[in-house]
């Protein structure tokens, strides 16, 4: 019997391999022999940048103010001034020639204290909205983009399901003030990212590290989202409501090892697959969430990167990324791996509504590596419409240099640069690209 086991269990292990391997595949493309012009998008293919409040507008007092204070990162302080300069920042995107622009609402802005709401803020967002209008460019209104106001942080936030109450009613009153020139919206972006950022890495706010916490927090973003679509739907059935979902791929660090298998198969049904199963059962991470199965008009696709992954992954610290022999690290330390976008389609296309794809970038302060990255990544796009998936626009991220988060400043992702004693914007090359792509395919 022992000698039976020691010669079927490796015969079993080598042949799960040989079907993880062909099961999920991890292709690299020849780029050099690929015409990164050879595009082609429908005319009604929309071209657009994303923002996020708490990046560009300045001056906020939310709960990401309140934990730069107390972990001593670098302040967001006055950040792009965007709340001031916005009219001159629209410009930008009318020399760009987008038609699309995503962008959040700061909920700590309208309500700054529990039911006190500020009538002035509610008319700039208002104003910012007609602007576009004006402009042709349509808004992609983001109600939740990882910053909210102290007073809901102190209560506990998402980890409480009891708060969601609160959620719900900010995001009817902004909904109420602009659906009527708002036909699509984002209820939350990246949740797997704030959740697991948030409560088990401590890079986000409010820095805890629990996997327990982390799991309620996933389940209950879900259940606001669920809310949240609902609610909104019910006040006018006629506009579009999705969320913005991070894709990472999760890929064994050794395709030989079953370890590295195990980890990245597991990592990746917690980051994506979990979350498409919520939307077509309902149930999500063992719990039944009300309202969840279907709620989603389209699904907004952020894409980045992939991460090489074996049995220990790190908690706490810095994240270190590994690469293939074949890629490029960018300045955010994770690699530039276009084809995973072609991967990334694919799940995306598995929640079965349309496309949206709201963030794509890169940390590029020279704009050395920029260009050729949004070429490849629109090759990709067009790549993947020829093959028939249901794409309606792409949203690079992002159109300036901000305010990136945990890593502060240091980190270069727009397509124009920002200089932060005066801030000039000046555009890059890579916005020259993107101007020219977007010329030869938008006929106004």
């Amino acid at each position: 019997m022992l000698r039976s086991l020691l010669i079927v269990t490796p015969v079993l292990l080598v042949l799960t391999i040989l079907y993880l391997r062909r099961r999920y595949p991890e292709p690299h493309l020849d780029w050099s022999e690929i015409d990164l012009q050879s595009t082609t998008f429908p005319p009604e293919f929309l071209w657009g940048v994303a923002t996020a409040a708490h990046q560009v507008e300045g001056n906020l007092r939310n709960n990401w103010s309140s934990f730069e204070e107390s972990e001593g990162l670098e302040k967001s302080g006055i950040a792009c001034d965007h709340w001031n300069l916005w009219r001159e920042d629209y410009d930008l995107l009318t020399e760009l020639g987008v038609t699309s622009y995503r962008l959040s609402i700061e909920w700590s802005r309208l309500e700054p204290s529990p039911g006190r709401w500020d009538p002035a803020a509610f008319q700039v967002y208002s104003e910012m909205i007609d602007d576009l209008i004006r402009r042709e460019i349509r808004p992609v209104v983001t109600l939740h983009h990882f910053s909210h106001p102290e007073w809901w942080e102190k209560k506990g936030g998402f980890s409480k399901k009891e708060n969601i109450l609160d959620f719900r009613l900010y995001c009817e009153r902004v909904f109420d003030t602009l659906s009527d020139r708002v036909d699509v919206w984002c209820t939350i972006n990246e949740p797997v990212v704030f959740s697991s950022m948030g409560y088990t890495l401590g890079k986000f706010p409010p820095g805890s590290r629990s996997i327990g916490k982390t799991i309620t927090v996933m389940r209950n973003l879900m259940h606001a989202h669920a809310e949240v679509y609902y609610s909104l739907k019910s006040r006018n059935p006629d506009v579009r409501i999705g969320m913005a979902k991070n894709i990472t791929h999760f890929d064994p660090l050794r395709r030989w090892s079953p370890i590295d298998w195990a980890a990245a198969r597991a990592l990746d049904w917690l980051w994506n697959g979990s979350w498409q199963r919520g939307i077509h059962t309902g149930r999500m991470l063992g719990a039944t969430i009300p309202n969840l199965k279907n709620s989603l008009d389209f699904i907004g696709l952020n894409y980045y990167t992939h991460f090489l992954t074996g049995l220990f992954i790190p908690t706490a610290g810095e994240l270190k990324f590994a690469k293939r022999e074949n890629e490029t690290l960018t300045e955010f330390g994770y690699p530039q791996y276009a084809e995973g976008l072609s991967r990334a389609i694919r799940h995306a296309a598995a929640y079965s509504v349309p496309i949206e794809i709201t963030e794509n970038g890169v940390a590029d302060a020279s704009d050395s590596l920029r260009p050729q990255h949004l070429a490849r990544h629109l090759w990709i796009v067009s790549d993947a419409i020829r093959q028939g998936y249901d794409i309606r626009s792409y949203h690079h991220w992002t159109l300036m240099d901000n305010f990136e988060w945990a890593e502060g400043y240091q980190m270069k992702f727009g397509l124009y640069e920002v200089d932060r004693s005066n801030q000039v914007r000046i555009m890059r090359p890579s916005g020259s690209l993107y101007r020219e792509i977007i010329q030869s395919n938008v006929k106004r």
